[in-house]
């Protein structure tokens, strides 16, 4: 990437903003959470995607990110 290269910017607007989610992203969230240990109440995970042209954030594909917490957390 070249320095000084904006990658992703977002500026305040009053145009909506629109997010295009695949089936697959939908399937691994829920088959992370459905798997999850029974201590844990919740999963973390990274979104992977792209802005496409006309603005809308296209969201192609997500990965769980093992983590432990404690109740002080």
């Amino acid at each position: 990437m070249a320095s000084g290269q904006t990658v992703l910017q977002f500026l305040p607007s009053t145009v909506g903003l629109s997010a295009r989610v695949h089936p697959v992203v939908v399937f691994n969230i829920c088959d992370c959470y459905v798997r999850r240990s029974d201590q844990a109440e919740r999963v973390i995970g990274t979104l992977l995607g792209s802005i496409l042209p006309d603005g809308t954030v296209d969201i192609r594909n997500s990965y769980a990110v093992p983590h432990n917490e404690s109740s002080d957390q």
